[in-house]
Parts: structure tokens; C-alpha cells; sequence
């Protein structure tokens, strides 16, 4: 007798516009798919008989009735997309079982990586910005990058997640690139107040851009910083729609990952005797950004 297939169940913690795009794609594509809310918080009260109704608009336009639960107890797999400084303590809530892989979909996962231990780490170029809760707009379709095989197994399942596994020296080499990208597009659409296709657009950004990857690249090992500056740009081309999440962070007054991106690599250069003043100064200007909604002239529109 063959024994039958148990298909995987896939909890994805953080059910903000990136978890809600990736449990709605992998829902609707028949993966088992559960969205992790703390039980009675404000996005729990929209919790319906069990489900919650999710809409993707942009790219591969969609909506999902995905399964919500309070924690990923019963998970195969474990998708983390919290806002960084948010992830250990949502791990710990959803009590994954130790046999789950976590694979970590937020931004800064080289600092979570030093964290929180056994995490593995996953990149993306998929941009998402929320209208409102559960409304999500996929305004950058770009690729997940992943070392775990089980969990590139569930993200192959959907062709608009553009899944590819990788090596682990070329997941490194991938985190890199994202916190390059993280480090400049994120803080300059902050203090710029606008979507990333606009926050290189001049002179003065491109060579900012350039002085915060040299410093990238002097605190990482065997990483070039044309690498990373090219990276950037194409991060930025590729999203050019999209608004950051530091960027809206800061027109909606929340605090912002400044401190856990920007800062991680202050952090490390000064553990290696030097210094990343390019990484110090956008990090403080963008700490100084306000939420005057009058002066965020290109705020997304529902």
C-alpha cells in the first residue's frame, strides 16, 4: 500500500503587506495556508468564521480566503514577516514545532540571523504596500531567493512568487544585496517622501547610495560594493511603484526598522574598530522624519 501524501501546512507570521501577499498567493494557489494573528488584536476582529478575506491588487490582481490561527502550532513551515524588531517576540508567541523550518522573509536578516539561532533566511525583491488592513498592493513583483529546499518546495507552488533556491554562500551574497537595498531605498524614501523609483533620482542620492554600499561592503566579507550599488538600482526599478515600508512607517508616525537595519551596520563597523558615517547620517535623518500627512505628497492611495 502507498502511503498517502500529507500535504504541508505553511503558518506565516505577520499579517502585514508582505505576509498577507504570500499566505493569500499560497492559499489561493491550495496550499494549506494559516495567517498568525495575536488573538485579540485589531486585525484579529476581522477574522470570519475562521478565515480572513485578503485582496492583492497590482501585480497578478487576486483575493483569498486564508485561514487565520493565533499560533503556528501545527506548522510544516514557518514563513517570518514581521517588521524586524518585532520578529523574536512573534516567533516565540506562534510556538512553531522544532521540526518546522522558520524561514525569514523581513527585512534585516542578517541581524535576525545573529538573533535568533536555528532561523533560516530567505530574500526578496517583492514589493507590497498596504491600503488598509488585509488590502494589499503588489506593486513590485520581483523573486524570492531561499536556501531551505522544504520551503522553496511551498513558494514554487505559485508561479507570481518567483521562487529560486540558492546556495548557502549565495543566500549571504543575496542578504547582502537586500540590506544594501534596505539601507539606502528604505531611509531615502523616508526623508525624500516618496516611492523608490524616485529616491535615486538625483545626483546627491546616487552618491549617497554609493558612500552607504562602500561602508556595506567594508563591514561583509568577500562582498563588492558595485555589487551591492547595482543591487540597489535594480531594486529600485524594479519597485519603482512601490512605497517602503519605512516610508509609510513614517507618514502613519509608527516606529520605523532604521535602527535594526541602519543601525546593525553601525553597530558591526564599530566592533571591527572603524566607523560607517554615510550609514549614520541617513539613519539620523531618517529617525527625523515626521508624519505631517500634508507634506507626504505621493502617500498610496486606496
Amino acid at each position: 500500500m502507498v502511503a498517502a501524501v500529507v500535504a504541508p501546512i505553511v503558518s506565516v507570521v505577520g499579517a502585514g503587506a508582505l505576509g498577507s501577499m504570500v499566505a493569500a498567493r499560497l492559499a489561493n494557489a491550495g496550499v494549506a495556508t494559516k495567517l498568525v494573528l495575536r488573538a485579540g488584536s485589531p486585525r484579529w476582529r476581522a477574522v470570519d468564521d475562521g478565515h480572513l478575506r485578503v485582496h492583492v491588487s497590482g501585480a497578478a490582481p487576486m483575493t483569498s480566503f486564508v485561514a487565520a490561527a493565533s499560533d503556528a502550532a501545527d506548522a510544516d513551515v514557518v514563513v517570518l514577516a514581521t517588521k524586524v524588531w518585532q520578529a523574536r517576540d512573534a516567533l516565540l508567541a506562534a510556538t512553531p514545532p522544532p521540526t518546522a523550518p522558520v524561514v525569514v522573509l523581513s527585512n534585516g536578516a542578517l541581524a535576525l540571523l545573529d538573533e535568533i539561532p536555528g532561523v533560516a533566511a530567505a530574500a526578496t525583491t517583492h514589493g507590497c504596500f498596504e491600503t488598509a488592513a488585509f488590502q494589499t498592493t503588489h506593486a513590485g513583483a520581483g523573486t524570492i531567493w531561499v536556501a531551505d529546499a522544504k520551503a522553496h518546495g511551498v513558494f514554487s507552488r505559485v508561479e507570481a512568487l518567483n521562487s529560486t533556491l540558492v546556495s548557502s554562500d549565495e543566500m549571504t551574497a543575496r542578504l547582502w544585496r537586500k540590506l544594501a537595498a534596505n539601507c539606502v531605498l528604505n531611509p531615502l524614501t523616508a526623508i525624500k517622501r516618496c516611492n523608490n523609483g524616485a529616491a535615486l533620482a538625483t545626483e546627491a542620492d546616487r552618491a549617497t547610495a554609493r558612500a552607504v554600499v562602500e561602508e556595506l561592503a567594508a563591514v561583509a566579507d568577500g562582498v563588492d560594493a558595485e555589487d551591492l550599488y547595482d543591487a540597489v538600482v535594480d531594486c529600485a526599478a524594479e519597485n519603482a511603484e512601490n512605497f517602503s515600508s519605512m516610508y509609510q512607517d513614517c507618514r502613519l508616525g509608527r516606529p520605523t526598522e532604521v535602527d535594526f537595519l541602519s543601525g546593525w551596520v553601525v553597530a558591526r563597523a564599530r566592533a571591527r574598530a572603524g566607523a560607517a558615517p554615510a550609514v549614520a547620517l541617513v539613519r539620523a535623518r531618517a529617525g527625523g522624519a515626521r508624519s505631517d500627512a500634508e507634506a507626504w505628497v505621493c502617500a498610496p492611495r486606496a
